[in-house]
């Protein structure tokens, strides 16, 4: 396979369309390092993995003891007391009475055993994060996928409309000689017809190719996030030489090895018996050390100071049926996650088999279409010569400027999909397509 791709060797020119001396140009390294940072549904995502960190931290602080200081003010129908009778029945004293109560303090509260639930929230907050983060990496892959087969659409629509253009040329060369042969009556004028035919039809086709550049460059744009505003560029025209695994087998096993959507599957079932014993633990019973320190007064303000602190014991005996009933949900829902994660995984065998055929199929089309070339190149020689010599005709001349612009369209179509089948095969294993990119 290497020494295919070496035989490869695609080199083009950037396209006409934009070509000025003041525009930048972009590699694919770097039009995959601008639409990371740019892209906003891949940026919205980030931000989503983000609001995880700040979920778990809000699960671990569940845990910590609660302090709130509160006060207030009550007005009563009936003079109430400001405070509790207080000391021995010979040295007591009576408290004082008052319709309007105000009061300040500060309340503790410490979770000792909430049957496991605390714990339970922070694994399913860290899970959570886990499911997040295959999203935002999934996200990502796709996002580089689509960059790359862009970007190697808009290099062979620039490599088609360099032919077309050598193709109008020709057929202007065809042309004129056609037009001596007419006046020197060696061809009849229906000749010089035809070949006006075949050139509108070939400048039509080069216009075709034009416009079509413009609206992937359009496209490459949206996907890298590049909005109005942003000037316009052009892309480098250097060899892509994607690294391929050479075994089926061994890409499956590196594919769910790396595959994001099989890593979030996994944890989203990871996720749902964390859920799972969530409920369960609601069945289990919850104690809390709580404590107050209050200060009261009526309309004196002559504050009288008191205080408790003891273990709050809360036991579920009956709910109606409702706990019951959400650890019979969560049961289905967890079956159901297993039932998706084994989906996900025979798709994901399924997308590398496709890949790997994809990428053979287009390494075989090369090869064919590379050989093509030189036949056809070699069959318009000829052509030409017959035709100069009178032995030969416009129609034939014209077929064979048709066949051998077909066959360079055929090897420009088979190379660049080659290269976007190898990056359809880096996506389908999961690989780190950002970082191996870069680093070629």
């Amino acid at each position: 396979m290497k020494k295919k791709l070496a035989m490869l060797g695609i080199f083009l020119l950037p396209s006409a369309l934009f070509a000025e001396s003041d525009v930048p140009s972009y590699n694919l390294p770097q039009v995959i390092e601008f639409a990371l940072k740019n892209e906003p549904r891949l940026t919205g995502l980030g931000k989503d993995v983000k609001a995880t960190e700040y979920a778990i931290d809000a699960a671990k602080g569940e845990r910590w003891p609660k302090v709130d200081l509160g006060a207030g003010i009550t007005r009563y129908r009936y003079p109430t007391a400001i405070s509790p009778i207080a000391g021995s029945p010979q040295n007591s004293s009576f408290p004082d009475f008052d319709k309007d109560i105000y009061d300040a303090g500060v309340s503790l509260k410490i979770p000792l055993y909430r049957g496991g639930r605390l714990e339970k929230n922070i694994d399913i907050a860290k899970i959570t994060k886990m499911v997040t983060e295959g999203t935002f990496r999934q996200g990502k892959q796709e996002l580089v996928y689509n960059l790359t087969s862009t970007y190697c659409k808009i290099l062979e629509l620039e490599a088609i409309l360099k032919a077309r253009e050598q193709m109008v040329k020709q057929l202007e060369e065809h042309r004129r000689v056609t037009d001596q042969f007419v006046k020197a009556g060696r061809s009849a004028r229906v000749d010089l017809m035809k070949t006006d035919v075949e050139l509108a039809h070939t400048r039509q086709q080069a216009l075709e190719a034009q416009n079509a550049l413009a609206a992937t460059y359009a496209l490459l744009r949206t996907l890298m996030g590049a909005d109005e505003t942003y000037p316009q560029f052009t892309i480098a025209g250097e060899p892509l030489f994607l690294k391929v695994h050479s075994q089926e087998a061994e890409g499956v096993k590196v594919a769910l090895q790396q595959r994001p959507e099989y890593r979030k599957a996994s944890a989203q079932a990871e996720l749902q018996q964390a859920k799972l014993d969530l409920t369960k633990g609601k069945r289990l019973p919850s104690l809390d050390l709580a404590g107050d320190f209050t200060e009261k007064a009526g309309d004196s303000f002559s504050f009288k100071d008191n205080w408790n602190i003891g273990l709050r014991l809360s036991y579920p005996l009956f709910d109606g049926g409702i706990t019951r009933a959400e650890i019979n949900k969560g049961s289905i829902e967890l079956e159901r996650s297993h039932g998706e994660l084994r989906a996900v995984r025979l798709l994901i065998v399924q997308e590398v088999k496709e890949a790997f055929l994809a990428v053979t199929d287009a390494e075989k089309r090369v090869s064919v279409s590379k050989e093509a070339i030189s036949f056809a190149e070699e069959n318009l020689r000829v052509e030409q010569l017959k035709y100069e010599t009178g032995d030969g005709t416009t129609k034939d001349v014209i077929d064979a400027q048709t066949a051998l612009l077909r066959s360079i369209t055929d090897w420009h179509q088979a190379s660049y999909d080659l290269l976007t089948a190898q990056a359809a095969l880096e996506k389908a294993l999961g690989s780190n397509v950002p970082g191996e990119v870069a680093s070629r």
